[in-house]
């Protein structure tokens, strides 16, 4: 009798010291979502309580970082400007991968640092981490790592591709829109700053209005159109800048206009034709694949009687 009410004793200390236990915690949690939630509190404390997360920290010192690197890498670029009157040379390794995220559409401001830190820290990183926890085995820790690389680099390729055919079906545009231009009397320098009216898709459109901008602020062609090659990766823009190149310097393009708009619209007539014919496809595709679908469907359950039927025969 003794033992079980110990027991019993025992069992109710317990749910008390847990029930007790939950209600700090619940205290302690309450007490911290005030900090966030109780309006009144927090104009009280008047940006006392906001405390930077390690995660925050860390990634405010890394932008630190790379905008100080960035701003020494002007001031070297400056001096040799000044001292030697050459221009840079911008075939370094982190300018190879800004071009290549330039021109694959990630344009933002540490768009070359994150590739270059997937690239050469994620996925060595990945290769460790699955080298520790498979060891002595290495080949799951290469399949990783070079599944995670396929990965980055066929999103990249696959945006660059899209890029280069969206130009490749709207450039046509652009020659019409010059040729028409420079056919009724307006200067080509005059087509060029106004350009970027007849894009359509945003992202030429911020191609063209750079364009524009900079040729506005310069005044020089070269560096306008490498401005332009750097948003593409593609032949037809090289034939666009020749073009336009050509038009500011001599200030009459317009056969060498009319000819490539030629040329263009018929690219895009067979882009689209190649799209309908590839639609028409895919369309008797998924149609036969749904009529296969439904014949098994039916097909199966006559088969499965059929059989059934036959083997009650023979078994009578």
């Amino acid at each position: 009798m003794s033992d079980a009410v110990l027991v019993i004793y025992s069992r109710n200390v317990i749910q008390v010291l847990l029930i007790f236990t939950n209600i700090i915690l619940a205290n302690l949690i309450y007490g911290k979502l005030r900090l966030y939630f109780d309006r009144p509190l927090i104009e009280a404390a008047g940006g006392r309580s906001n405390k930077i997360s390690i995660y925050k920290r860390c990634a405010r010192f890394v932008r630190q970082s790379i905008a100080e690197h960035r701003k020494s890498r002007n001031n070297i670029r400056i001096y040799k400007l000044w001292t030697d009157n050459i221009r840079p040379d911008r075939s370094g390794f982190y300018e190879k991968a800004k071009a290549k995220m330039n021109k694959a559409g990630y344009r933002g401001k540490y768009a070359a640092e994150t590739y270059l830190f997937l690239k050469y820290f994620v996925i060595p990183s990945i290769f460790i981490l699955a080298l520790v926890l498979n060891y002595p085995d290495i080949s799951k820790s290469v399949l990783a790592s070079a599944t995670t690389w396929l990965i980055i680099e066929t999103v990249i390729r696959r945006k660059r591709k899209q890029i280069n055919l969206m130009l490749q079906k709207n450039i046509y545009k652009i020659y019409k829109f010059l040729h028409n231009q420079i056919s009724s009397g307006v200067k080509v320098t005059d087509a060029i700053k106004c350009v970027y009216e007849i894009a359509d898709d945003r992202y030429l459109r911020e191609a063209l209005v750079k364009l524009a901008a900079r040729y506005e602020l310069t005044l020089d062609i070269d560096t306008t159109l490498d401005e332009l090659k750097s948003f593409f990766d593609v032949q037809e823009i090289e034939t666009l800048c020749i073009v336009l190149k050509q038009g500011v310097l001599t200030g009459d393009n317009q056969e060498i206009l009319a000819r490539q708009e030629e040329v263009m619209f018929k690219k895009y007539f067979n882009y689209i034709q190649a799209e309908t014919d590839s639609c028409k496809a895919r369309c008797v595709a998924a149609a036969a694949l749904f009529v296969a679908i439904i014949v098994v469907m039916i097909s199966v359950p006559l088969f499965i009687d059929a059989a059934n039927a036959l083997g009650k025969i023979f078994m009578n």
